[in-house]
């Protein structure tokens, strides 16, 4: 399946993510990104950048709506992925105060 899908949760918080799988009442999707737009732009950051996550299963309950992204935004999101562009995080995390 391995389809690149933008999913907005009832949250609000829209996702960039590879469907896996879908079953009846689930989707399980695997490397989700946060959009998180500005004026002139959009920007990408990990979903959850503080779990390990390989692949995530959302409740169809928790998705407004599941659509595909533009040839744009899909190429952006594959280059991110990919090489020395993939989003890596720190190792040791720091609290801010």
């Amino acid at each position: 399946m391995s389809q690149i899908k933008l999913i907005r949760l009832t949250s609000g918080e829209e996702i960039l993510v590879y469907i896996v799988n879908e079953s009846g009442l689930t989707i399980t999707v695997k490397d989700p990104v946060l959009l998180i737009p500005n004026k002139d732009q959009i920007s990408f950051i990990p979903y959850m950048s503080y779990c390990e996550l390989d692949t995530m299963t959302i409740k169809k309950d928790h998705i407004m709506f599941n659509l595909v992204p533009t040839d744009d935004l899909k190429s952006q999101y594959k280059q991110m992925l990919k090489g020395a562009n993939k989003i890596q995080l720190n190792e040791t995390p720091q609290i801010l105060t």
